[in-house]
C-alpha cells in the first residue's frame, strides 16, 4: 500500500492574500431608512469588497436647503471608526461610496430631508479570494471568464509549501493549468514553473518548493458554463507519515438526513447530503510520527478563536486528488507499544458540500 498523506495548516489566512484576475461581484441590497424627510434613496453597482460590509449614510447639513441637491451627506463603513467622507452633495445621479457600492435620491412631497437622516445599506461580498480561504464547501470563487485566469498568493516572505490544492472545481479536462512559484515576482520568467494535468473534482500537487508569490493560472476557454469556480485553497503543509494506514480500513457513507413519521405512520423526511467516513489504523508509528499526528489534530482545533479548522486527507499519494476534506474525531489516543513504537485509530468525517 502506498503513503497517505494529510494537507493542514493552510499558510495564506487573510483574503488579501488570495488575488484572482477576476471575481463575480456581490450583490447590494437596498437602502434601509431611518428618516422623517420625503426623499427616497435608492442604491446600486456591484460590491467588490472580500467581505459583507454596511454602509451608514447620515445627512449632515441642511445649510443649502433641505432638498435633493442642496442637502449633504456623510458616509462611513461599520467597519471604519470614523466618517469616511462628509459634506457631500445629494443628487438624483448615482455616486459612488466604496467598493462599487453607489447611492441617490429622487425627491418626495414635501421637504426632502431632515437633518440626521440616515440609511443603511448592506452589500454582500464578492466571490472573490476570500470564499477560498473560509473553511466552506458551499461558497466558492467564482471568475467572469474562462479563456484565461489566474489565482496570486503572497505569502508575506518566502516560505516552503509541500502541497497546493483547489478542491470542487469546474475546469474541464482540456483545461490548460500552469503553477508558478518566485519571489520576485517576475511571472513571464518564474523561478518554478509546473505544468498540472487537470484532475476531477479537486485538483492537487505536490512540491517541494519555497516562494513568497505563488501563481495558479487557468486557461479553460470551452468551459460550458463560462466561468471558473472553486470552493477551498489549500497552500501550505502535508503531513505524510512514515507508515501508511494498515489494510483492512473502513471506508462509509453516512447519510445526512431528517425523518418524519406521521400519525398514520408514513415515513418522509429531506436528504441533505452523502458523506464519507473512513476508519483507518496505523502500526509501527515513530515518535516523529505522533507528534505529527498531534500537530494535525491540534491544528484542526483552535480554541483561541473557536474555529474548526478541516484538513485534507489524501489517502494514496499517487492519486493526490482523490482526497477527502474531513475532521478527525474528537478524540486522539496513540497506544504506546514499546519504546519508539505506537499505534493509533483514527476516524475521519467528511465536510459535505451540500450543494444548496
Amino acid at each position: 500500500m502506498s503513503a497517505c498523506g494529510f494537507l493542514f495548516q493552510n499558510l495564506p489566512r487573510d483574503p488579501d492574500q488570495v488575488t484572482p484576475t477576476s471575481a463575480r461581484p456581490g450583490l447590494v441590497g437596498l437602502p434601509a431608512p431611518r428618516a422623517q424627510g420625503a426623499a427616497t434613496a435608492l442604491s446600486g453597482g456591484e460590491h467588490t469588497g472580500g467581505q459583507d460590509q454596511v454602509f451608514l449614510v447620515e445627512i449632515d447639513s441642511l445649510a443649502a436647503g433641505s432638498e435633493v441637491g442642496q442637502a449633504s451627506f456623510r458616509w462611513r463603513r461599520a467597519a471604519s471608526p470614523g466618517w469616511e467622507a462628509s459634506g457631500r452633495p445629494t443628487g438624483t445621479v448615482f455616486q459612488d461610496l466604496a467598493d462599487g457600492v453607489r447611492i441617490k435620491w429622487l425627491s418626495g412631497a414635501g421637504a426632502d430631508f431632515a437633518l440626521g437622516d440616515a440609511w443603511t445599506i448592506l452589500a454582500m461580498r464578492s466571490q472573490g479570494g476570500a470564499m477560498l480561504l473560509d473553511r466552506d464547501r458551499d461558497t466558492e470563487w467564482v471568475s467572469l471568464g474562462c479563456a484565461h485566469e489566474h489565482l496570486t498568493i503572497d505569502l508575506g516572505q518566502p516560505q516552503a509549501a509541500p502541497a497546493l490544492a483547489l478542491l470542487d472545481h469546474n475546469f474541464t479536462s482540456a483545461a490548460e493549468i500552469w503553477l508558478l512559484a518566485d519571489d520576485g515576482p517576475d511571472w513571464e520568467h518564474p523561478a518554478q514553473a509546473r505544468a498540472l494535468t487537470p484532475t476531477s473534482p479537486h485538483l492537487v500537487c505536490l512540491t517541494d518548493w519555497s516562494a513568497r508569490h505563488w501563481r495558479l493560472t487557468i486557461a479553460d476557454p470551452d468551459n460550458p458554463e463560462g466561468c471558473l469556480r472553486a470552493s477551498l485553497l489549500h497552500l501550505g503543509g502535508c503531513f505524510s507519515p512514515s507508515r501508511t494506514f494498515r489494510a483492512g480500513y473502513q471506508r462509509s457513507l453516512v447519510a445526512g438526513r431528517s425523518t418524519t413519521v406521521t400519525d398514520a405512520g408514513k415515513l418522509g423526511g429531506s436528504a441533505r447530503g452523502l458523506a464519507q467516513s473512513w476508519q483507518i489504523g496505523f502500526r509501527g508509528l515513530t515518535d516523529a510520527d505522533l507528534a505529527g499526528f498531534e500537530a494535525l489534530f491540534a491544528a484542526c482545533h483552535e480554541p483561541a478563536s473557536g474555529l474548526l479548522n478541516p484538513l485534507i486527507f489524501i489517502p494514496f499519494l499517487e492519486k493526490p486528488w482523490q482526497c477527502l476534506y474531513c475532521l478527525p474525531a474528537t478524540t486522539l489516543s496513540p497506544v504506546q507499544r514499546h519504546l519508539d513504537s505506537h499505534e493509533l485509530a483514527l476516524q475521519l468525517e467528511e465536510v459535505i458540500k451540500s450543494h444548496v
